[in-house]
């Protein structure tokens, strides 16, 4: 699959994920969306008045990059860390640069900061 919109119970572009105020500045939140064991999982990360989109989905074994709900490991502002295997992510471009998925990419989604509301674009 190469397009996450295709994906199932992805939202679509106009969908509110959240206040910027609920994403703690520095750290992660999750937002899903559909039920049972595989909604879709969007992980918005802070800086600021920027926030970065990505699939909650660690291209390394497709688990969710957090192992406890809303528990996110960000350090320095700049880094994720897939809290399974250990990737290191950059939060500015999703780019995995040490561990077991190097060189490969999270799948961002776009959003935008729209009055203070998180926005798929």
């Amino acid at each position: 699959m190469n397009d996450w919109r295709e994906l199932s119970n992805a939202p679509v572009s106009g969908t509110r994920l959240c206040f910027l105020d609920e994403v703690p500045d520095g750290q992660g939140r999750e937002v899903s969306f559909g039920e049972g064991p595989e909604p879709f999982r969007v992980l918005l990360l802070r800086r600021g008045k920027q926030v970065f989109a990505y699939h909650n989905r660690c291209p390394h074994f497709s688990l969710p990059l957090n192992f406890e709900p809303q528990v996110f490991h960000v350090y320095d502002r700049e880094y994720l860390m897939c809290a399974h295997h250990t990737a290191l992510f950059r939060i500015a471009d999703g780019y995995c640069f040490d561990g077991p998925c190097t060189g490969a990419r999270l799948t961002a989604i776009a959003v935008r900061n729209d009055d203070g509301s998180v926005v798929v674009v």
